[in-house]
């Protein structure tokens, strides 16, 4: 019942409205996208804040100031790793001592053998 009130298509009819489809589908679809895409897309909470985000220092003074604050910040790491290692009984220098130890008899043993 529906297809009576069609006008029959010629076959060259049919290809241009093909043609037409294929043609105005993308433009439609990027026309669709591209107006307010505030609205459509906008997600609240996607982009973090600027002031949690990572900020390179530029000038040659804040390049400076960070440097002092990472070489705090690694003086303070080594105090406090060296002070667990303490609480457990390591101490630095005992190991140093060692390992000078077995360096000196490597060295022995292989003068020895020359």
């Amino acid at each position: 019942m529906f297809w009576r009130r069609l006008p029959k298509l010629t076959r060259s009819q049919f290809e241009l409205t093909k043609f037409t489809f294929y043609l105005m589908t993308p433009i439609t679809i990027m026309y669709y996208v591209g107006i307010d895409t505030d609205r459509k897309f906008n997600v609240p909470g996607y982009w973090p804040d600027p002031d949690t985000l990572n900020k390179i220092p530029k000038e040659p003074h804040e390049i400076q100031a960070e440097l002092a604050r990472i070489r705090q910040a690694k003086i303070e790491k080594r105090k406090r790793l060296e002070e667990k290692a303490k609480a457990l009984g390591i101490t630095p220098d005992e190991e140093e001592e060692e390992e000078e130890k077995e360096q000196e008899q490597i060295e022995a043993a292989l003068i020895t053998e020359e």
